[in-house]
């Protein structure tokens, strides 16, 4: 494993760890602002963490309705962009307390190293959205 991939894997770890303590201050400690989400044809941006922490808040009340007890993530690829930049893509699986798959997707970062840590400034949430939708739980659904 290289240096990269190392830090990254740290860096999913941590993340998804905030998200399964349901800790929408932790998740949104791992971005910098302003951020951007794609989201089909839509781009969200967040110009401050408490904006993006108030959306994580929802999206985690989203998970907890449909009963994600944790998450996992699984580096598949990084490409640096130089020596502070690099693209990622993961593969996310939402959970049950059983261990029984809810939903899974893949998503792709760019993230900057600033100040020594790896943080996201871009996401791209199609394969998210297609997945809650493709459950009949679409994303901003009771």
């Amino acid at each position: 494993m290289t240096d990269l991939a190392a830090e990254l894997d740290a860096w999913c770890a941590s993340y998804t760890a905030a998200f399964s303590a349901y800790d929408a201050a932790a998740v949104s400690s791992h971005w910098a602002f302003p951020a951007l989400i794609l989201q089909g044809e839509h781009r969200i941006v967040f110009d401050t963490e408490a904006k993006f922490t108030r959306n994580t808040t929802n999206l985690l009340d989203f998970y907890r309705r449909q009963k994600v007890d944790r998450a996992e993530r699984v580096l598949l690829e990084a490409s640096p962009m130089g020596k502070r930049a690099t693209t990622m893509r993961v593969e996310d699986r939402m959970l049950t307390p059983g261990g029984d798959l809810i939903a899974t997707w893949q998503a792709s970062y760019v993230l900057q190293k600033l100040s020594g840590a790896w943080r996201a400034v871009s996401a791209v949430a199609d394969g998210e959205t297609a997945a809650w939708a493709a459950r009949g739980t679409p994303l901003g659904s009771k």
